[in-house]
């Protein structure tokens, strides 16, 4: 299939705000996950295509975490095996559903992640720091597979979920758990991209110009100031979504 100029514009634009937001806060799925299906990709194809410029863009994003000596390699081993295992039953489910159910499913998730996109999620995780008792492991262990399940399955928002479950249920700092969901999200890409690319669920085309522009984004949200950035964009883009999750369901 062609790609029309605009379209090819359009993704390479969306995908500039997206990893710019994945690195800041999270959320540039529901940003390109909309866009590809109002360029005419199935829900089930959109899901998979996002997946290829989210690698490269974790992947960008992870160096230069890297070379900055801000990342615990040490901390990364326990949490592969519930995420993985996740993410990889996810991903299949995702292939099975039919286009009309998923094309629902995406409005009714997009619609909610949105409203968690208005709320500050660093206010609301600033907490004390408690004993990691062998029932907070456990509970950590199934909350990983949960939202592994989730990323395979949807992906959109999922960086809210894992900052949500590495400092509530794993005790990293704020700092530490932005850092580490793009580790996470790297290591857990690769799963998806293949299980979608053996469904013929990517569309290179549309998918390269959104790789492209991930790309920049994720360079630049290394770099700028992340909290002011965050703050100024959220709301925006909780619009941009709401809307974007309306016109997939009513419209």
């Amino acid at each position: 299939m062609d790609l029309p100029v605009l379209d090819a514009l359009l993704l390479v634009l969306g995908g500039l705000a997206a990893g710019f937001l994945n690195v800041v806060a999270g959320g540039g799925s529901l940003i390109t996950m909309p866009l590809l299906i109002f360029v005419g990709l199935p829900a089930t194809s959109a899901i998979g295509t996002i997946r290829l410029a989210i690698l490269v863009q974790s992947m960008t994003a992870t160096i230069r975490y890297h070379r900055s000596g801000v990342i615990d390699w040490q901390a990364l081993p326990p949490l592969l095996l519930p995420i993985c295992s996740g993410t990889l039953t996810g991903a299949l489910l995702a292939t099975q559903i039919d286009n009309t159910s998923f094309h629902a499913l995406v409005g009714w998730v997009t619609l909610a992640a949105g409203a968690l996109v208005a709320v500050d999620i660093n206010k609301l995780l600033q907490r004390e720091h408690q004993e990691l008792t062998r029932t907070r492991q456990f509970m950590l262990f199934v909350s990983l597979i949960l939202v592994g399940f989730y990323a395979g399955l949807i992906q959109a928002g999922v960086g809210y979920l894992f900052l949500a479950a590495l400092v509530i249920g794993a005790q990293f700092t704020l700092v530490q758990a932005n850092v580490m969901k793009v580790v996470l999200v790297l290591c857990l890409t690769p799963i998806t991209l293949l299980v979608f690319g053996l469904s013929s669920q990517i569309h290179l085309g549309y998918a390269l110009m959104l790789t492209i522009g991930q790309a920049l984004g994720a360079y630049a949200g290394v770099t700028v100031n992340l909290r002011k950035g965050a703050s100024v964009i959220r709301p925006l883009l909780a619009i941009v979504v709401v809307a974007a999750a309306l016109k997939l369901l009513f419209f």
